[in-house]
């Protein structure tokens, strides 16, 4: 549907991006889920962009960012909540308002933290935070995140 409408999807993902201590799967899901609702809001001939950086010796950041209608200010906390749908998005769009919750558990079972930046009509730019692996145990079960324009 969104190649039909013309959306760009650019990456920018460094390829000595390390190793993160994560569940692969969950963070494919929190992946995916920001992707899937960054492609559902935005704009035909829009753009999304998917970018990750190691931000400091402890963390990975991840942002989607999208150009579609924004999220006002006032509903930027709530829409992590369970079944939040946003007033303007209800009729045009499906689901059940849990996506975003969801996201938000896995990434703070991580440690991690997940936000929005957001002004209505210019786009959103969700990001999370996620561990670098430090080798102290086990990983067998951490997630390489490697491959993806750095939201302002």
């Amino acid at each position: 549907l969104w190649l039909k409408r013309g959306v760009q999807i650019n990456t920018d993902i460094p390829s000595d991006l390390p190793k993160v201590f994560a569940d692969q799967r969950r963070m494919r899901q929190v992946l995916l889920n920001l992707l899937e609702n960054a492609l559902k809001f935005t704009t035909p001939q829009g753009k999304v962009t998917l970018t990750m950086l190691h931000r400091t010796s402890q963390w990975v950041e991840i942002s989607v960012k999208d150009s579609g209608p924004g999220i006002p200010e006032e509903e930027q906390q709530r829409i992590f909540l369970d079944r939040v749908r946003l007033p303007q998005t209800s009729k045009k769009t499906s689901g059940f308002g849990v996506g975003l919750s969801v996201c938000r558990r896995i990434v703070e079972v991580h440690g991690g933290r997940i936000w929005v930046i957001s002004e209505p009509e210019k786009g959103a730019c969700f990001y999370f935070t996620v561990p670098v692996w430090q080798g102290q145990e086990e990983a067998g079960d951490e997630a390489s995140l490697t491959e993806g324009d750095a939201c302002p």
